[in-house]
Order: C-alpha cells, then structure tokens, then sequence
C-alpha cells in the first residue's frame, strides 16, 4: 500500500472530488479515502439530486454548459434566467443574514465558472426537467432558480466524478475509514486509516478535510441557519458543497 502522497482527501463527495481534481490539475499525486463502499459512496452529493445552483443570465449561458441541448428543446422551455442579485438574495433569505459574506461572495460569483470547470473535466449537465418544471400552456417554466443538474442526478454526479478522476490518475480508496490525523507537534503530516480491518498511517504534504462539515453540524447549522436546524437529520457521510475555486485561487 503506497503511503506517500503529495495530498490525501478525506471524503468522496463533490467537495472531496473538486479539491482532487484542482489539485491534480498541478501535477500532485492524490489519495481520497471513502468510508463507504464504492456502490454507496459520494456522501450527502448521492443524494442531492445532482443540483448545481448557479448564476446564469438567460438561455444562452446555458447551453454553454449544456451543448446536448436542442432548438427543440429549448422552444419548448422557459430557462428564465437566474442573476447574481437573486443568488445573493436567496442566500440572505435562507440563512436570515447569517450567511458568512466572504464564503457566500465566492460561492456566487464563481458559480457558473466552477460549474464550467467542472464541465472541462467531463462532466456533462442537463436541465432538471423532473423536479423545477412546471408545463404551462405547453411550455416548460422552471422555478426557483434550481436548473441545472448533472446527468444521472446524485447517484451520476458521484459516477461521474469517480470515472473522471481515474482518468486522471486520481486513487479512490474505498472502505476505508479516517480515524484521526497525524500531528507532528507543528504541522499535519498524514492519516491514520482503518481499511480490510488493519490500521494505516498514510503520509501526505497537506491534508483536505471534505468528508462533512456545515450539514453535520447542528451548531452551526442553528447559528446560521436558525431555531430548529438543530434537530435536522443529515447522511451518514455527510460532504460539504464546495466550488474547485478553493483550490484554484491559493
């Protein structure tokens, strides 16, 4: 079992599997590890539907990102358009203003580009048809400001992303549970691991912790979100959302 990597990634979900791939694209030697088996892994993003929210201003932006799209299809759409404005909006609505404004700026602002990105890589988006549409006088109207998903919803984002990622020389390591992090007193030097029943410690230069934050935790999702999220039920394996800007941009 190799043990030295330039970067470990704990947690196999979209958080985990942007930082992958952004780090990759400099040449560095990654491991993710996973705890689930590989039939159920992809943490909270399995079961997301595969929704990517972003900034989009009319029918146009969207077939940059979708080109599967047809003429037909999109006579028979109204795709609206969804600003930054609108994104902020929501944002401040849904959290009451709890929002953190430099996380929220980036996650706005850099919507449509992460998505475009991600979109470079192979992976391939197509309208949600299923659960943002309404027929209306023959024409589709979508809502809410949610219209793009990734093919296969949840369970195809995480397919996806696994495919694209051995592709790219990426290592999965599936069953394979986190158990703390190696300290040498200044800096973080690895992981120790559980895999096959026998304990690990794997080696890396930096380590990205992907594997469950925000939604897992009730305190912050009462600070931020409010009276009453504390008693929310989230996944097992809970990832964040996060955009490959976070890698792009250090």
């Amino acid at each position: 079992m190799t043990d030295n990597w330039d970067v470990i990634i704990v947690g196999g979900g979209n958080a985990a599997f942007c930082a992958a791939l952004a780090a990759r694209e400099r040449g560095l030697s990654i491991l993710m590890l996973e705890r689930a088996p590989e039939n159920e892994s992809g943490g909270n993003s399995r079961f997301t539907a595969g929704a990517f929210r972003i900034v989009y201003n009319g029918v146009d932006d969207l077939r940059v990102l979708m080109p599967d799209l047809t003429d037909a299809e999109c006579a028979i759409s109204d795709f609206g358009a969804y600003t930054r404005d609108q994104f902020f909006d929501d944002m401040f609505r849904v959290t009451r203003w709890r929002t953190h404004g430099d996380l929220c700026e980036r996650l706005v602002t850099k919507s449509y580009e992460s998505a475009l990105w991600l979109q470079s890589k192979g992976m391939r988006f197509q309208p949600i048809w299923g659960r943002q549409a309404y027929k209306i006088d023959g024409k589709f109207k979508f809502w809410g400001g949610l219209t793009v998903e990734s093919w296969g919803g949840g369970p195809g984002l995480v397919d996806q992303h696994n495919s694209i990622a051995k592709k790219r020389g990426v290592e999965l390591r599936c069953n394979t549970r986190a158990l703390s992090l190696i300290y040498d007193g200044h800096a973080v030097t690895g992981v120790r691991v559980k895999h096959n029943n026998a304990m690990h410690d794997l080696r890396a230069a930096c380590v990205v912790l992907a594997c469950g934050g925000f939604e897992s935790n009730p305190e912050w999702r009462t600070r931020y979100l409010g009276p009453g999220w504390n008693s929310r039920k989230c996944a097992a394996h809970v990832s964040t959302r996060a955009t490959a800007c976070e890698w792009r941009s250090t």
